[in-house]
């Protein structure tokens, strides 16, 4: 008898901690240059999406002082940025999914979103980051059409 898998779903919310989460390990695994200007690089390009998304729909996400010093720290290309930024960074990043998943365990989200990702069948092609990335765009673009988001 066939075993039958069911698919692993996740919200925007779930998305965004996922990304939020997997941006910070990268963060803090950065090793040498190239590592440490890629994790950077993908923080800054999370964080211009999480913000733009955030304009249309419902995301909870930090003050914009935050959101600010996030995109402008990341985007120095680690210019100037010494090891307090990081820190910072990964804590903000943390911090806000853990706000985004409210009572949840974000590292539990973080596996449900990578076994997602496997099943696509893109990884290894597509990096977690980029896949989780494209996610949040697609899903928040199918939202934003439902007929409810558009009324408010």
């Amino acid at each position: 008898m066939a075993t039958l898998s069911m698919p692993v779903r996740l919200n925007l919310g779930e998305l965004c901690a996922a990304a939020l989460e997997a941006a910070a390990d990268n963060l803090a695994a950065a090793s040498d240059t190239e590592s440490f200007l890629g994790a950077l690089e993908e923080n800054h390009g999370l964080w211009r999406t999480l913000v733009e998304v955030a304009r249309h729909l419902p995301l909870d996400v930090p003050a914009s002082d935050s959101a600010g010093f996030v995109i402008s720290v990341s985007r120095k290309c680690g210019q100037g940025v010494c090891d307090e930024h990081v820190e910072a960074l990964i804590g903000i990043n943390r911090r806000m999914s853990a706000q985004l998943v409210k009572a949840g365990d974000p590292c539990r989200i973080q596996r449900r979103a990578e076994l997602a990702w496997r099943e696509t069948g893109l990884a290894p092609s597509v990096p977690f980051s980029r896949w989780l990335t494209d996610e949040i765009l697609r899903k928040s673009r199918h939202q934003d059409s439902r007929p409810e988001s558009l009324a408010g």
